[in-house]
């Protein structure tokens, strides 16, 4: 039966009124909403959202982070028939307009009185936005044109107009399309203004089914989930928004702030996060194991040698040995589940890494503690994943997978290296872009970008980005990011950006990492020139790093350097540090050049 989120989550609601739909963490523990209350909270959002004049096929924006309101808010919008336009909680005043005067928005819900004041600036220019929802509080200055009120006053207006017209809200999702668009996602922009990204319904109900593809146990019993990560980004809309109400996924949301509290109160059994949070996450574990007694220690490392074994056997798809499996228990209950508990990680059955590249060295951490990760790689234009590790568990680090086990999600590689794929979850376009859809859709196959190797097994494996090679002045093309991938594998490096286009040979801007900052700036230095050294010695001559500078500072979007989605924005970091990439070159030669070239009398002297 085709039917909408909206018309699923009022059959949810009827199916099983009081089970528990989601969790919110407040003040320190759950608070639990049912279907029932869901709904009737939706119910009385959609209906204030009629009464302020929003009509279906609107665009509504919201500006917030992780929270309940975000998620009723979205489906108050889906119910109208509207499309949700997330917009980031940290894009600033001319990001936000380009956001809201791109999508036309009519509406838009906005979480703080910083980013209130940002919404009110903004719309002195956009002449469609017609009305302003303050989460927290009603915006108190804005355009004589604009309706600004309060979610509580939004949803007092919607139950009051259910007393009058009982019937409107059923009438309103029931007039929902499933082919009629949904969300629109803004990519990541780091070679030029965002792009919207259009998903419908339809589309969106195919990547969850994805991701139910690549663990069907979502499907089949409850999993509990935090959610932390800002829902304006696609992954974390489909997992927090979207497949809970296809699957049996229980979300408790909270903020950035509150997510090492939460994942330790709510003790989640899987997990879906970018790289670094991986990374961050492991590392605080180290922190925590560092601070434990010696003996602790001592059975950590005993326990680490049987935790090796067993994953070569894993990784080789060999079984492991009785002996060993039953010896491997056992340190994982004395050694693995007590350090994983110190940060909530105790009863995960699975996590998921996605929307990055995963450092092997990390995803290898994390299976050796008993976490089967596993990666997932899919793009905002693709939704859910079209390539994800789902065909076993504890799969060797260092590839994205294989194809989805069903003919209607397809891969294939360019002559050129691209990665390519089809599947029934892929967007619809790039709103009011033709010619950009029409260049990234060929023939019903979207290119990614991604440069990869498709080996004969199907396992993909990513080499680079086809925008990110270079060549370098002796004709050497190179794709920086494998050679990155491996700088990052070290606490003592945080970002790494190799530079090399037209020079002689590859040197690299480093970002430094919590072991680095610990340090002075000759210990820190000495520590990366080994690591660097390290590293050189698994590279071939022409892709080794010849010298490196530590960036003074911290990268930034407000500085043009990160996209809102944390993506470097290679060029602009590149012209930010153009003299300590200089300074990483010897002038030299060229200098000679120039002397030998100086004319007299030209004014080149």
């Amino acid at each position: 039966m085709d039917r909408t989120f909206a018309q699923m989550l009022c059959d949810r609601a009827e199916y099983e009124p009081d089970t528990v739909a989601f969790y919110s963490w407040e003040g320190g523990v759950q608070r639990s909403t049912s279907w029932r209350e869901y709904v009737e909270e939706v119910r009385e959002a959609t209906l204030g959202l009629h009464s302020l004049g929003v009509l279906p096929g609107d665009r509504v924006g919201i500006m917030s982070s992780s929270r309940r309101e975000w998620i009723i808010a979205a489906l108050a919008i889906l119910s109208m028939d509207g499309v949700i336009v997330g917009i980031f909680p940290t894009s600033s005043t001319s990001e936000l307009t380009h956001s809201l005067e791109n999508s036309q928005a009519t509406a838009v819900f906005v979480e703080t009185a910083s980013e209130i004041a940002k919404v009110t600036s903004a719309a002195l220019e956009l002449p469609q936005l017609r009305a302003i929802i303050g989460f927290d509080s009603r915006p108190t200055s804005h355009p004589e044109s604009v309706t600004a009120t309060s979610w509580r006053s939004l949803r007092d207006a919607g139950a009051e107009r259910a007393k009058s017209e009982p019937r409107l809200f059923t009438d309103l999702v029931e007039s929902g399309n499933i082919d009629h668009p949904a969300a629109l996602f803004s990519t990541s922009g780091s070679t030029g203004a965002p792009k919207g990204v259009v998903h419908t319904h339809r589309t969106l109900q195919y990547s969850v089914d994805a991701f139910a593809m690549s663990y069907p146990e979502i499907g089949r019993k409850r999993h509990d989930l935090v959610g932390f990560l800002g829902l304006s980004h696609v992954a974390p809309a489909l997992v927090g928004v979207f497949a809970p109400i296809m699957t049996r996924l229980v979300i408790t949301y909270c903020t950035m702030d509150q997510r090492v509290e939460a994942l330790i109160g709510v003790r989640p059994t899987a997990v879906v996060w970018p790289p670094r949070m991986h990374e961050k996450l492991a590392s605080e574990t180290l922190q925590a194991l560092s601070e434990s007694s010696r003996g602790f220690r001592f059975k950590y490392s005993i326990a680490m040698k049987v935790a090796r074994k067993v994953n070569a056997f894993r990784w080789r798809g060999h079984t492991v040995p009785r002996y060993l499996e039953a010896l491997y228990r056992r340190c994982s209950r004395v050694v693995f589940l007590p350090l994983r508990a110190k940060v909530g990680m105790d009863r995960i059955q699975v996590s998921w890494t996605a929307s990055g590249s995963m450092t092997p060295e990390v995803a290898a951490l994390w299976q050796m503690w008993g976490v089967d990760l596993r990666e997932l790689f899919g793009t905002t234009e693709t939704c859910g994943s079209v390539v994800a590790q789902w065909d076993r568990p504890f799969p060797k680090p260092g590839t994205i997978g294989k194809c989805m086990p069903d003919p209607r999600w397809a891969v294939r590689v360019s002559h050129e290296g691209e990665l390519q794929l089809r599947s029934p979850g892929l967007f619809t376009g790039y709103w009011r872009n033709p010619e950009a859809t029409s260049a990234a859709l060929k023939d019903g196959w979207y290119g990614t970008g991604d440069l990869v190797e498709l080996a004969p097994d199907g396992e993909v494996k990513i080499i680079g980005r086809m925008n990110d090679v270079f060549k370098t002045s002796g004709g050497k093309a190179v794709s920086p990011q494998p050679i990155e991938v491996k700088l990052k594998s070290s606490p003592l490096v945080d970002e790494a950006i190799v530079v090399g286009d037209g020079r002689k040979y590859l040197t690299v801007l480093l970002a430094a990492g919590d072991k680095a900052r610990e340090m002075g700036s000759d210990e820190r230095d000495a520590a990366i020139a080994r690591w660097i050294d390290e590293v050189n010695s698994e590279l071939a001559r022409p892709l080794q790093v010849k010298k490196f500078r530590v960036l003074p500072r911290e990268l930034s979007a407000a500085g043009g350097e990160l996209t809102l989605k944390a993506t470097i924005r290679r060029a602009n970091v590149l012209a930010s540090f153009s003299d300590l990439v200089d300074e990483m070159y010897d002038a030299d030669e060229y200098d000679q050049i120039a002397r030998h070239t100086r004319i007299p009398g030209t004014g080149h002297e």
